[in-house]
């Protein structure tokens, strides 16, 4: 596989302090005997130590400033699992780049796994310390789009005071296209999802338009537009600005407005039965990777995932873990004020969540439902959560389930531990669930 070229994502550190004690040691590392320690080298031998499972020798490459952010062994054994994941073995470093300027230099490598080349950058200072790495993959589109057969126009939606730009994507041959609305999952997410080398929205709505669905997708009101505490809420950052979509998407010219379908993602699959309820006449809900566990129980699960996965700990990770499980326990009892921030969140979103029904919104709609479920999911599973979903549903000759051996939260593939650092690693969406999206959905 020829070498890909990286681009700059951020801008190189300014100058750094000088070298720690011990940094002789570390360059006789790259002292073979064929000339000087230089960033190149250093970069070089810094990811041998990733390969070798030499976390705590590659931390001790970091200037002492960005150790215990960037460079703790915890985050470097999974910032390589996440490689591993997506790469499986590693082989080898195909190629380096170095651009130098501001006092430091930027490495770019082209590493070679078994199955695919990914790249990493890894910042070098005069002193030839570490000051930051990280995947660096450019995305792709996957091989079961047909750009030929897509069309795609900008769009912006107004909704209650925030203006979100988005994308409207629909088959070029056809008319009469059945719609969907992409649903964001928690947290600030744009319309392409973009997280590195994915952008999970991008293979779904380009995947759905070469088989003839159309898709309307837009960034979510976090981070578009800022909202203040109280206004934090599962309606207030997802329903509302989704059931727009849905109506902007039923004026679209070529598309079908009697068969239009949300499809959530995470939280927006949680939310998609209300954005159903609310609108009336949705013709089709989907949940990818919903969560149906109340959501703190969710959240702690996840966390202790991320802390145990691995042989390293973690410290920061760790100091996160203790602090959140004090503020699950607070939001669990209902021992918080609205406009207080728990888990990163107001809690007015919490309130929202709490007085929110989801699963029984659900067995009311009369509507159509798909969910869908990865095994590597570490954030959403199927004992824990389809289940729950199953078991609620029980009966419904209109609910349809579906999983998928070893896809993540992504719905992307990938062996091993599942950490989320592989989300950053170029990848696609699995070309079955977006043809058992477009099969589903066609059939409204």
């Amino acid at each position: 596989m020829a070498p890909r070229r990286r681009t700059v994502l951020a801008a190189v550190s300014t100058a750094t302090a000088s070298a720690a004690a011990g940094c002789a040691d570390l360059l006789a590392d790259e002292d073979d005997g064929s000339g000087p320690a230089s960033d190149e080298r250093v970069a070089t031998a810094f990811v041998e130590n990733l390969a070798n499972g030499e976390f705590e020798r590659a931390s001790e490459r970091f200037i002492s400033r960005e150790q215990d952010r960037y460079g703790d062994p915890g985050r470097l054994e999974r910032l390589w699992m996440g490689y591993g994941a997506v790469g499986g073995s590693f082989e080898e470093i195909a190629d380096t780049n170095v651009k130098t300027g501001n006092g430091a230099s930027a490495v770019d490598l082209t590493l070679s796994f078994a199955r695919s080349d990914h790249d990493c950058r890894v910042v070098v200072d005069t002193d030839l310390r570490i000051v930051d790495c990280g995947v660096t993959d450019e995305y792709e589109r996957p091989s079961y789009v047909d750009s030929s057969a897509v069309a795609s126009e900008d769009l912006t939606l107004s909704a209650d005071g925030c203006s979100l730009p988005g994308t409207v994507t629909t088959p070029v041959d056809g008319d009469g296209a059945p719609g969907v609305v992409l649903v964001h999952d928690s947290g600030p997410v744009t319309a392409d999802t973009a997280r590195g080398g994915t952008q999970f929205f991008t293979d779904l709505a380009e995947g759905l338009a070469t088989q003839g669905i159309a898709t309307l997708r837009y960034d979510k009101r976090v981070p578009a537009c800022e909202v203040t505490g109280t206004e934090y809420t599962l309606d207030g950052v997802t329903v509302d600005d989704a059931l727009v979509a849905v109506e902007r998407l039923r004026s679209v010219e070529g598309v079908d407005s009697d068969r239009i379908a949300v499809v959530g993602h995470g939280l927006g699959g949680r939310a998609a039965p209300r954005i159903a309820a609310r609108d009336g006449t949705l013709a089709g809900v989907v949940g990818l990777a919903a969560p149906a566990r109340p959501f703190h129980d969710l959240t702690l699960a996840q966390l202790e995932h991320k802390v145990s996965v691995g042989s390293q700990e973690w410290a920061d990770l760790a100091s996160v873990y203790e602090t959140w499980t004090d503020e699950i326990e607070r939001v669990r009892s209902g021992e918080y004020e609205a406009d207080e921030t728990l888990l990163n969140k107001p809690g007015a979103f919490w309130q929202s969540l709490e007085s929110y029904d989801h699963l029984g919104t659900a067995a009311e709609i009369d509507t159509p439902l798909f969910f869908l479920q990865g095994t590597r999911d570490f954030q959403v599973s199927a004992a824990d959560d389809l289940a729950r979903w199953q078991s609620e549903l029980e009966g419904d000759s209109s609910a349809d389930f579906e999983t998928y051996d070893g896809l993540n939260h992504l719905f992307m593939p990938g062996v091993g531990e599942s950490v989320e650092f592989a989300y950053a690693v170029r990848n696609n969406v699995d070309e079955a669930v977006v043809t058992d999206l477009a099969d589903w959905i066609d059939g409204l």
